[in-house]
């Protein structure tokens, strides 16, 4: 697949992905009291049958997520996904371990979402703040989905015809003291990237001077 970043522009995105989820997972790390363990961003461009492949891959199975639009000098969505079956797990790490089976449920959707919030804006804003642009950020969206269907959730409109292209930033994350994981994803949408681009090659232009 081609790129639409030149080296600089993509190892620039890597970069700054990284600071981005670095402070969010700072956040997660408070609201969980536990080290949040992080991979190096990882950067593609797939057509969306790969993309579905690559999530099937890393992501099998049943999964809980919470997603997040956003638009301005980049348009897309965001999620945060992790197991289904552990979802209850990192409510309860986030809770507290007093909280009964009942209540954590009750509040699951109301937990993930603000979770979600957290994460996802904290990683979008501090990459619109380095490169002093705005970005802004929709209600997310609590939701359980089978790995073959998410990517029909993350594209946006449900649009992946065989000539797109998906720009999707792959992050995983685990907790050290707990057996939980999971995956931010990022899909850019590359019919509106010329903002994006432009905001890169102005960041480097003035790294330069």
């Amino acid at each position: 697949m081609k790129t639409l970043l030149s080296s600089d522009e993509h190892e620039l995105v890597v970069e700054l992905m990284n600071i981005g989820i670095g402070r969010a997972a700072n956040a997660l790390s408070q609201m969980v009291q536990d080290e949040v363990l992080l991979s190096v961003p990882d950067l593609q461009f797939l057509h969306p049958t790969e993309a579905s492949g690559s999530f099937c891959h890393y992501m099998p199975g049943a999964l809980a997520g919470v997603m997040q639009d956003f638009s301005g000098f980049m348009s897309g969505r965001a999620a945060l996904l992790f197991p289904e079956e552990r979802s209850l797990e990192l409510v309860r790490a986030i809770l507290g371990e007093d909280m009964s089976v009942g209540e954590i449920s009750e509040l699951e959707q109301e937990t993930l979402s603000e979770l979600g919030n957290i994460l996802l804006n904290n990683c979008l804003a501090t990459l619109a703040n380095l490169l002093n642009q705005q970005v802004q950020t929709e209600i997310p969206q609590v939701f359980n989905i089978e790995t073959p269907n998410l990517l029909s959730q993350l594209t946006l409109d449900g649009e992946q015809d065989s000539a797109s292209v998906i720009m999707l930033v792959q992050i995983k994350f685990s907790l050290r003291e707990r057996d939980l994981e999971g995956y931010l994803a990022f899909v850019i949408d590359v019919h509106s990237a010329d903002k994006f681009i432009a905001a890169l090659q102005q960041y480097l232009s003035e790294l330069i001077e």
